[in-house]
């Protein structure tokens, strides 16, 4: 039933759920205000709807373009959408600048928020010339956005889906607690080189109990899980990981700058926000990613929990929900439909 019902909504969408979206993807370079630079990977629908999608921690623009199935950007894009990939400084094509450097060390969530989501958000209007544009994040995608919504940072966002994305960090799951804790231990490198790591034991298989806490290995093949740990990784900054490991010692997620807590600067809100959670994700736990959703009390919001007795194949868990054998079927029109709906009408009708 719940199948059916998925396939007549990818009808009523105009995307067909097993089409790939013509190659040709542009890449632009964008400088933030504060001497950084992000970069898009753009596949080009001039006149139609533009989204932004970005990535969690410790990942780049390949989390939502692995490759042909598992590929949210492919997906809208053949749904209609304008799609805009976003890599965060310091991640996957931004590890680097055009200029070969790196950027300063030490960033913060709080850069995310202040500077690298509104250089995009405006890069993005400008290019296209449309007055709103909708955002897709992933995990600390949507922390960034929250960061960005406190500045007051993105008036032209029309819609946003959050995909397992916490903003609480009271009672994490114990795989969540344990890295929280570790990150204030590793903070005392510039830089956590993740990427490395991830890539090597792609090479080597020897991921043993770590990826489980990941994702749902029923949910994600081994050779996609491979594919996304070669080149779904990127270094994680260290002032990040003192971020989320002062999160663990009093359950809060903080601004670096002020101390200010985050889930508390959201209650004005009014962008149209669908939360996506894992029934089994003990990254981002259903409760962690409700928290985000009461935060925002004057938004019209969603909440779908990805689970069994709600009619989905698998309890999701945290990279599945974005890559899972089943996202394309189930978690894909979700995110099109609410982008659909709340984004505003198309300016010509969907195919």
């Amino acid at each position: 039933m719940r199948g059916a019902a998925l396939a007549v909504l990818s009808l009523l969408l105009g995307c067909d759920p097993g089409a790939v979206a013509p190659r040709g993807a542009e890449r632009h370079w964008v400088p933030t205000a504060d001497g950084a630079w992000v970069s898009l990977r753009r596949y080009p629908a001039p006149g139609r709807p533009p989204v932004v999608l970005c990535h969690g921690i410790s990942s780049n623009h390949r989390f939502w373009d692995l490759e042909p199935g598992r590929s949210l950007a492919l997906y809208l894009s053949a749904s209609g959408f304008d799609v805009w990939n976003l890599d965060l400084r310091g991640h996957g094509l931004a590890e680097r600048g055009p200029d070969g450097l790196p950027p300063p060390a030490g960033w913060t969530l709080d850069q995310y928020g202040a500077y690298d989501l509104p250089a995009a958000f405006d890069y993005v209007t400008r290019a296209t010339g449309a007055d709103r544009l909708g955002y897709v994040g992933h995990s600390m995608g949507g922390i960034a956005l929250a960061g960005a919504l406190a500045e007051g940072a993105v008036p032209a966002l029309g819609a946003a889906v959050l995909v397992g994305s916490p903003l609480s960090f009271a009672d994490p799951a114990a795989p969540l607690a344990v890295s929280l804790r570790a990150a204030g231990l590793a903070a005392a490198l510039p830089s956590l080189p993740s990427g490395a790591g991830a890539s090597l034991l792609a090479r080597t298989g020897g991921a043993g109990a770590l990826l489980p806490h990941l994702y749902r290995e029923d949910n994600l093949a081994a050779d996609a899980a491979r594919r996304m740990l070669a080149s779904v990784v990127s270094p994680l900054s260290s002032g990040e990981l003192v971020q989320f490991g002062r999160a663990a010692e009093d359950g809060e997620l903080r601004r670096a700058r002020d101390g200010a807590v985050l889930r508390q600067l959201l209650g004005e809100v009014t962008v149209p926000t669908l939360f996506l959670a894992g029934a089994s994700d003990a990254i981002a736990t259903p409760r962690q990613v409700w928290a985000f959703h009461q935060a925002m009390p004057a938004a019209e919001r969603g909440f779908v929990l990805l689970s069994r007795d709600r009619g989905f194949a698998r309890d999701y868990g945290h990279l599945d929900l974005g890559l899972g054998d089943r996202a394309q079927g189930e978690v894909y029109p979700l995110v099109a439909r609410w982008l659909w709906t709340h984004q505003g009408p198309l300016p010509h009708p969907v195919r």
